[in-house]
């Protein structure tokens, strides 16, 4: 009976061990393309203020660390790693805005 009893939950435990797991996914939206960004930021700052993020950029970026020109990354990599920079910049959100603005048009696609 223990044989028996030993041979059935070492079964149970194989076939449950082997039975297909239920796959499952994520998917991320797509990120938007590289002329649909710069366009986006076009319609809403002005070459004015495009300058004025380099200036900001110029003026907060280096205090920490070496000063990347913005054609050394693509703009997904940007739109990574500016978030958490202006954050710790403590940059306003209008300033964020205008960095974001000046570096991704002048990022690499």
């Amino acid at each position: 009976m223990k044989l028996t009893s030993y041979i059935i939950i070492g079964l149970s435990t194989t076939l449950f061990a082997c039975t297909a797991k239920k796959a499952t996914t994520t998917s991320k939206a797509a990120a938007p393309a590289a002329s649909d960004v710069v366009a986006e930021i076009d319609s809403k700052y002005t070459a004015a203020q495009k300058e004025e993020g380099k200036t900001v950029w110029q003026t907060n970026c280096q205090k920490c660390h070496k000063l990347y020109e913005p054609q050394s990354h693509s703009i997904a990599k940007w739109e990574k790693i500016l978030p958490r920079m202006s954050k710790k910049a403590k940059l306003s959100v209008e300033d964020a805005g205008k960095v974001r603005a000046y570096v991704l048009t002048h990022a690499t696609s």
